[in-house]
């Protein structure tokens, strides 16, 4: 007799950083409800999304290609005609499939397939997470048809974005003492990529604008913005909170993760739209019945989603797919990541090995780095300017020149 298959709800939070959870060690914050999807499963520690910018990372989150493949390389495009989506390999499967929150492929839930729509939005998370959470333990509690997949698209922290445009910095910071301390990362690195400083501060769009901001703040008001940026994460939290408490564990799994990570100031940067960990790096955690907790520090990507949920409901996922099944052993060489700056076209590539990252642009001076996360977390000595980075940079290179070829990137 085959097994019943399971539910699944995924819980998806916008632009939370790796470690603005306080089962992550963050003294800073607490986060129960996140903290009980990892006491229940896997948290990949070593996570990454595939774009560190909203829609290009979710049309890779809905259907393991990259975005070069989705054709979502920018805000607001809709996933290329043609190319299966979660909710339509699921419910092809006779899952009963629905979607509340944000979509933003395009902006609103135009083009959205696969999903039958219980709750949409409005553009701050203020206004939108609280009703978001209510329709969704409202859907759960009415004893949907099974076995479901549900998602519940949150758009908290992703305040902090007019957070910043709102605050020029030289504020009145009351009880600074107790605010997070600020990045030891913060200085620039005057041998960045000049496609990085360009959009740090003169770049085309209202990211660069708040990076700009951000650029000039004092470490008061660096400290604020942690403080407030962690607050926000508290509340999405406790909306979470309210779909967990809808949920029967004994038959459902949840896998959580946010789109991209938050700048949080190391390297003067706010918002997203860069390679650096704090803008790349994601939680990511898969939880349900017979799972224990335990950190996995494999090397995983948000492409590595759709493959992950159809082996738990024992689906075959479509064989063009980038990302593995993340609860298989198989240990992967690097992951990788894309960018796009509105300027001159100017594009970015990341390949990240377990030790190493690598970067490149493909325009302006000082093209490159190469960072080792080993010995510097932080980001701050580039490998690729320096005789000693020789070898492991050629690896790297040759690395990136194959996955391009592999995947049809004209990068």
């Amino acid at each position: 007799m085959q097994a019943a298959r399971p539910n699944i709800v995924v819980i998806l939070t916008d632009q939370q950083t790796h470690n603005a959870w306080s089962g992550a060690g963050n003294p800073w914050l607490r986060t129960p409800a996140m903290d009980s999807i990892a006491a229940r499963g896997v948290t990949f520690s070593n996570a990454i999304c595939p774009y560190p910018v909203c829609s290009p990372s979710r049309s890779s989150i809905f259907t393991g290609r990259m975005p070069h493949e989705t054709g979502v390389m920018g805000n607001g495009g809709p996933i290329a005609p043609g190319m299966a989506s979660m909710g339509e390999i699921f419910r092809a499967a006779g899952y009963n499939t629905a979607y509340g929150g944000k979509w933003h492929l395009p902006k609103a839930f135009d083009g959205m397939t696969g999903f039958t729509k219980i709750a949409g939005g409005s553009a701050l998370g203020k206004d939108m997470d609280a009703p978001l959470s209510n329709a969704c333990a409202e859907w759960l509690r009415g004893n949907p048809k099974g076995p479901f997949l549900l998602v519940a698209s949150f758009m908290n922290p992703h305040d902090i974005c007019d957070w910043i445009r709102q605050h020029p910095g030289a504020g009145s910071h009351a009880a600074v003492e107790r605010y997070p301390h600020t990045p030891g990362n913060m200085a620039v690195d005057p041998d960045e990529p000049e496609a990085i400083q360009y959009h740090r501060t003169a770049g085309y769009d209202l990211m660069s604008k708040a990076v700009g901001i951000a650029s000039n703040w004092k470490p008061d008001d660096m400290r604020q913005y942690h403080h407030d940026y962690y607050r926000m994460v508290e509340q999405v939290d406790a909306e979470i909170g309210k779909v967990l408490a809808a949920i029967d564990p004994a038959n459902t799994h949840v896998l959580f993760a946010s789109d991209h990570g938050e700048g949080m100031g190391a390297h003067r940067w706010a918002q997203k739209a860069s390679f650096y960990e704090e803008s790349l790096r994601v939680p990511l955690i898969v939880s349900g019945p017979g799972m224990a907790r335990r950190v996995d520090r494999r090397l995983a990507t948000l492409t590595d989603v759709v493959p992950t949920l159809c082996a738990l409901a024992a689906l075959p996922a479509p064989e063009d797919m980038r990302g593995i099944d993340l609860l298989a052993p198989a240990e992967r060489l690097f992951v990788t990541s894309q960018l796009r700056y509105e300027i001159a076209e100017r594009e970015g590539r990341m390949l990240r090995t377990k030790r190493y990252k690598y970067v490149r642009f493909n325009s302006g001076a000082r093209p490159e780095q190469l960072f080792d996360l080993e010995t510097d977390p932080g980001e701050t000595y580039n490998l690729a300017r320096r005789p000693e980075g020789g070898p492991v940079l050629e690896e790297h290179r040759r690395l990136m020149k194959q996955w391009l070829s592999k995947t049809g990137d004209r990068f």
